[in-house]
């Protein structure tokens, strides 16, 4: 994502924040002795330390990240502020069995709101705090500036729907799905796909003899004397090309399209095809097919990657289809489910903490634990005699402070990419029938960086941000908002900065990650799934494996990809482009040709170091 305010493009905005009640009198009479009974409350002030970039915490997410370092809060970026502010009070660890359900649920709103502030502490009055309460749960969200897309600050869904829900069972946080349509069903793909099958139902004529490009070898037509056997022949092998296209994007469409009319036309011009009636009648098919597509922005009218738009030819009704959501192709692993790719997680905070409480009023913000100490190192924010003791709240309570900092609710993918030689090695023999594979030549620019897809991601997570035991992980995350311009050039590029749900599971499976790049480099080049046009989307996946021998510094502890409240670092290294394809494999199998070089690492997270 850009520079965001969440996590950093540099690093992590250490959104560790630390929060607290303080109680006021109350304008009703208080229990006058021991713990008080259930259904009496203190009315308490409620404080709230802020996390901020220069944090320089080992326990929380540090940096900003957006998808920018700004959006995603990276270390050094401005603290974007929280809304949506809530917070539920326990009797007893609702991590327990059968204490689930909330005594009260507070609606803060904006930490913004406060009646005593300073840079990184809020104070909030008269809150109602219910007495034998010893755990709170806080839950926020990062104030976002007005926008309509949900590239820039992530979207989850039911983030804010939980205003007076008790029951932590029945709330979970989903990951927003880009679009639910059918490609079978989209106007501007049946357009492409008509345009399609009016090239490849070209057919010539003298006014006599007719000729059809499907079958222009049969033998039927050996009589026909306007059209040689070589060119027959030429013809036969383009045709057979043709109905392989599998790239199925506007964009790749239409390249194809123009490299197919020129390869016809050759060296002449269109002029020059007067008495070669099928030739001329497909190059005129060709012209009409690109005016037909070029409005059209398919599959990016969507906000899906070019990738995900996957062509086949049917030989049972001779015509082009794209694969949609329900083919049998999504479950052979061959190419990814459109319908389950989603938007980035939205930042947001959490935290599950008892309680410190005094009897000692505190009635400003400068009362309360110093900030470093309160987010850094809990024994001095909280000394053993000191004015708090981590207790459940009396009727004799005039101060409530949650013991732990509050923290990221989700995980951060720091990534960078470069290539590792000014030149790499295509597919050419393997795919194209070369006598060798080409040298493609990485320009001064670099390949444009212009999306990261991240699968595994878990459809939904619970009220801890965690993935239920039941969940699938099929869904994939789609970053097109880049931190800035990025390429991948012979050095390191800038740092992207993707929010993600953290990836819990009982087998520690690794994560698929694909970057989208864009060929600049003035050839066309084979892959792994065949030719990249000069000017289209390729894509290359990298592999991260948190059991990984080599190439992964992991601290004590982290034993997955994503861990919430964690970055985890990504480093790229592009060593050929044999792996590339022009359409998005399943981000869940490991049938996928992995094409990237992957050094990883975590931010009190996991590093990796991936060749691709």
């Amino acid at each position: 994502m850009k520079k965001v305010k969440f996590f950093g493009l540099a690093g992590f905005i250490l959104l560790a924040s630390g929060a607290g009640f303080s109680s006021c009198s109350s304008d009703s009479a208080d229990p006058t002795g021991g713990t008080g009974v259930a259904g009496q409350v203190v009315k308490t002030q409620f404080a709230i330390n802020i996390p901020y970039g220069n944090n320089s915490s080992a326990n929380q997410a540090k940096k900003v990240t957006r998808m920018t370092d700004a959006i995603t809060q990276q270390s050094g970026k401005p603290f974007r502020g929280i809304s949506d502010i809530l917070l539920l009070t326990f009797s007893g660890d609702p991590s327990s069995t059968g204490n689930k359900i909330a005594t009260k649920v507070h609606k803060i709103g904006e930490d913004n709101n406060a009646y005593d502030q300073d840079d990184y502490r809020r104070l909030y009055r008269d809150i109602d705090i219910p007495v034998g309460t010893d755990y709170m749960i806080f839950y926020g969200t990062a104030k976002k500036a007005n926008t309509t897309s949900s590239f820039t600050y992530g979207k989850t869904n039911n983030i804010d729907t939980y205003e007076t829900e008790t029951d932590l069972t029945k709330r979970n946080f989903k990951l927003s799905t880009i679009t639910n349509v059918d490609f079978a069903n989209h106007q501007a793909a049946n357009d492409i796909i008509a345009a399609l099958n009016d090239i490849a139902k070209s057919s010539g004529t003298d006014g006599t003899n007719a000729v059809a490009w499907a079958d222009v070898i049969d033998s039927k037509y050996d009589a026909v004397t306007w059209i040689t056997k070589s060119e027959r022949d030429f013809l036969k092998k383009y045709y057979e090309k043709f109905i392989n296209l599998s790239a199925g994007s506007q964009y790749s469409v239409k390249a194809f399209i123009t490299k197919l009319k020129s390869i016809l036309i050759g060296e002449g011009t269109e002029a020059d095809l007067s008495k070669k009636y099928l030739t001329k009648s497909i190059v005129d098919n060709c012209d009409a097919a690109l005016t037909k597509i070029e409005s059209l922005s398919f599959p990016r009218d969507l906000s899906l990657p070019d990738g995900v738009a996957k062509i086949h030819w049917n030989s049972t009704n001779n015509s082009f289809e794209y694969y949609t959501a329900g083919s049998e192709v999504f479950s052979t692993g061959n190419i990814i489910n459109y319908n389950k790719i989603c938007y980035p997680a939205e930042l947001s905070y959490f935290v599950k903490t008892s309680t410190m409480v005094s009897d000692k009023e505190m009635s400003h913000v400068k009362d309360f634990p110093d900030y470093n100490n309160w987010t850094t190192d809990i024994s001095q924010a909280w000394p053993i005699g000191g004015t708090f003791e981590n207790a459940e709240v009396s009727s004799s309570t005039r101060t409530v402070a949650l013991r732990d900092p509050v923290q990221y609710s989700v995980a951060v993918l720091q990534s960078t990419v470069k290539c590792a030689d000014a030149t790499l090695k295509d597919n050419g023999q393997s795919k194209g029938g070369l006598e060798q594979d080409q040298d493609v030549t990485v320009n001064s620019v670099g390949f444009p960086v212009t999306g990261i897809l991240i699968g595994g991601q878990p459809e939904s997570v619970d009220w801890k941000y965690e993935p239920t035991s039941t969940e699938t992980f099929a869904n994939t995350i789609y970053d097109q908002n880049m931190n800035g311009t990025i390429t991948a050039g012979t050095t390191a590029s800038n740092a992207n900065y993707t929010l993600v749900f953290d990836n819990k599971s009982t087998d520690k499976k690794p994560v698929f990650v694909t970057i989208e790049l864009e060929n600049n480099s003035g050839m066309d080049f084979y892959g792994n799934d065949g030719i990249i046009l000069n000017g289209a989307k390729f894509y290359l996946v990298g592999k991260l494996d948190p059991e990984a021998t080599t190439g992964t510094t992991k601290p004590t502890g982290v034993d997955r990809v994503f861990v919430q409240d964690h970055i985890t670092k990504a480093n790229f290294n592009i060593t050929n482009l044999k792996g590339a394809y022009n359409c998005i494999p399943d981000l869940r199998t490991s049938g996928i040709n992995v094409g990237l070089a992957v050094d990883l690492s975590w931010q009190d997270g996991i590093t990796f170091n991936v060749d691709l």
